[in-house]
């Protein structure tokens, strides 16, 4: 139950940092102030998810030791890669999914104790 949350909880937090990423985007040409961020719905979602992850994150403490849980959290790299790559168009070359994969091997060694 614990990889499970901590899955979660990276999927709540990448997506909260994409959409910071999507509400900044959709300032380009826009007076920066309070009433930008009030009524950015992107900003908002990007809250909302970083709060449930949060709340996810706790829950995941409970459960597994920091030092297993924490570096788990590095799925967040892969995560926001890929949907970058998707998203903003953004060009992966290949020493980033070279560190990618070894981001991955690192997680799979960490889950097997």
């Amino acid at each position: 139950m614990g990889l499970l949350l901590v899955f979660l909880a990276c999927l709540l937090t990448s997506a909260g940092q994409l959409f910071q990423k999507q509400a900044v985007e959709s300032w380009r040409g826009e007076a920066f102030g309070l009433g930008l961020l009030i009524r950015s719905l992107w900003l908002w979602a990007a809250v909302i998810c970083l709060g449930l992850g949060i709340i996810l994150w706790l829950l995941v403490l409970q459960q597994l030791p920091v030092g297993i849980a924490y570096p788990m959290l590095s799925l967040n790299f892969v995560f926001i890669t890929l949907a970058s790559s998707i998203w903003f168009h953004e060009v992966i070359d290949g020493r980033h999914w070279h560190g990618i994969l070894m981001i991955i091997a690192g997680i799979v060694v960490l889950r097997g104790h």
